[in-house]
């Protein structure tokens, strides 16, 4: 199950929660009498209005709106985010009332006195949803949530698979375009990767000046093959929007991408702005990969250990392109480039 199926899920088991809930609220205090009624209703409107402001939501984020949203500053985004989810929740109540409540003079008692103790209650509860993922947003959904539960208060290790994105030339860029314009189109390109990242599953672990780290829990062979996807994907809006970026800002930008997977050493550091740190070889060799693409001229390299942890999805391919000790190594690593099928076949 992915990632998003499983919080659509999540979202409509605790709206038919909420909605249960309410329904007893209001039974009791308005004294209807309706009883386990109250809570069987409740929790059908619940689940019905989590349903369609899910599907909103989605419709919304995904869209031309999505994306204005998220190029707007933090305080304005979050007020907006705040309307429109507003929006939503109260026109998925008010249709669930149409749809459910059949009697026309019930229907009537609830838009002159329901409905306003209703949409406050939504706004209230719209509020609380984008303050929630806000911080998802800021800190990362795992990271939140390990850090709630105290997982690497001590620390601990993991098996991940880390992928390091760095943009190619960034200094001469600064120099051409200036500190800010370059900054400029570093952030812009981070900002139409960011979809892709997610999409894949991916967890974006820290921005470092031109280069992104991401971060993928070590799965079953097939879902570890959305690294590959993902890194595809970004290379391909990279290609795609090239025109884009070279007409906005003077330059488009190249990467060199470094793939490694393994165990590494993960723990929470800092108390006023508390992190996680991840530490090991496995991210030295995934830096190690990303210098090595400027010698062999490619734009991904990963290791062949990495690449046994993976299925690779259609039209992709791995092929070996060398051997190299990479630096702080003692042995050779087996090199392997990431390349669309048809092009490995008319190499062979």
């Amino acid at each position: 199950m992915s990632r998003i199926t499983s919080t659509i899920l999540i979202v409509i088991v605790l709206g038919g929660v909420m909605g249960a809930l309410y329904g007893v609220f209001i039974d009791q205090l308005q004294d209807h009498g309706y009883g386990a009624l109250a809570l069987v209703r409740g929790g059908i409107r619940g689940v019905a209005v989590a349903s369609v402001a899910v599907a909103l939501e989605l419709w919304v984020s995904t869209g031309i709106v999505g994306r204005w949203l998220r190029r707007l500053s933090f305080a304005p985004s979050l007020a907006m985010r705040i309307v429109v989810t507003t929006v939503i929740l109260f026109t998925a109540l008010s249709g669930s009332h149409l749809v459910l409540i059949r009697d026309p003079d019930v229907y009537a008692n609830w838009l002159k006195h329901g409905l306003p103790r209703d949409f406050l209650i939504v706004m209230g509860v719209a509020m609380l949803i984008q303050v929630l993922l806000t911080a998802r947003r800021l800190i990362g959904g795992r990271t939140l949530r390990n850090f709630v539960l105290g997982r690497y208060k001590r620390p601990t290790h993991e098996q991940r698979i880390f992928v390091l994105a760095d943009m190619v030339g960034s200094t001469g860029m600064a120099e051409q375009l200036g500190d800010e314009s370059a900054l400029a189109l570093i952030a812009r390109f981070f900002l139409d990767i960011d979809p892709s990242i997610h999409r894949h599953g991916g967890e974006i672990h820290a921005y470092v000046g031109d280069e992104v780290v991401i971060s993928w829990p070590r799965d079953s062979a097939e879902r570890n093959g959305r690294v590959l996807a993902c890194v595809a994907e970004i290379l391909d809006i990279a290609q795609t929007r090239g025109a884009h970026y070279q007409e906005r800002y003077g330059v488009a930008p190249n990467l060199r991408i470094g793939i490694s997977g393994g165990h590494v050493a993960v723990g929470e550091c800092g108390w006023e702005k508390p992190q996680v740190i991840y530490i090991g070889d496995t991210i030295n060799r995934a830096k190690r990969l990303q210098e090595a693409c400027k010698v062999y001229g490619t734009a991904v390299l990963i290791d062949d250990q990495t690449a046994g942890l993976m299925t690779v999805p259609k039209p992709l391919a791995l092929s070996e392109i060398g051997e190299e000790t990479l630096r702080g190594h003692s042995h050779t690593t087996r090199l392997l480039t990431l390349r669309p099928s048809a092009q490995v076949e008319s190499a062979a």
